[in-house]
């Protein structure tokens, strides 16, 4: 689960009753991740590698920073008609390539139209003509960082749309800098050294929860 923490501050309530509220656009991600562990001699490959990525994870505590992937079956990605590949496509005889890999692609094609600076709340993207953008699609940057489209505020008919977004940028970016939607990712680290406790059952199964803060 991710979520934006955000902060909102307010100048108090007046005698008739009116209080003006404001958030700051400067929010920091926050993710719940489930890993399922088992015994390093068990289970398929990539099960057994869990149990070192998890010790490496634990031995860097806070100071460890890693991309943590975005999976969130809820999103809006059908309605947009962007829909994630269902995996790699092979040769039309039904082979891959040599080195067992397929033909894969991103689906979007979203890069940033225009130069984008530090701190800015409002992009323009160019996004592949018949897609759509729509308030709540998340999306990373080359460098990790994570941002939530808040709203729509101007499509030329055809590929060219105009958002709100948030957090604001980290960073300032060039344009034809690509955002992906399709796999996001979050650069983030522990928020605390103790919370990657492991309970074992048989001594070889557990399923930890591990928070994590967005990394600066």
């Amino acid at each position: 689960m991710f979520q934006i923490l955000g902060s909102s501050r307010s100048g108090g309530q007046t005698i008739s009753g009116q209080e003006q509220v404001v958030i700051s656009p400067a929010g920091r991600w926050k993710a719940t991740v489930t890993i399922p562990i088992t015994d390093r001699r068990y289970g398929p490959l990539e099960r057994q590698d869990a149990v070192l990525a998890f010790r490496w994870i634990v031995s860097g505590g806070r100071a460890a920073t890693i991309m943590v992937p975005h999976r969130d079956g809820r999103g809006p990605a059908h309605r947009a008609r962007i829909v994630p590949c269902g995996g790699s496509v092979p040769h039309s005889d039904g082979t891959p390539h040599s080195d067992d890999t397929e033909y894969a692609q991103e689906f979007t094609g979203a890069v940033l139209n225009a130069v984008a600076a530090m701190n800015a709340t409002q992009i323009t993207v160019t996004l592949a003509t018949g897609l759509r953008m729509l308030p709540g699609m998340r999306f990373s940057l080359p460098d990790g960082r994570m941002h939530e489209i808040a709203d729509i505020v101007g499509f030329n008919g055809a590929n060219l749309w105009t958002v709100i977004i948030g957090p604001w940028l980290r960073a300032d970016y060039p344009a034809g800098t690509p955002l992906n939607f399709d796999r996001a990712v979050c650069r983030m680290r522990l928020a605390t050294d103790e919370g990657a406790a492991l309970s074992l059952s048989l001594n070889r199964f557990g399923t930890p929860s591990l928070e994590f803060v967005e990394a600066f």
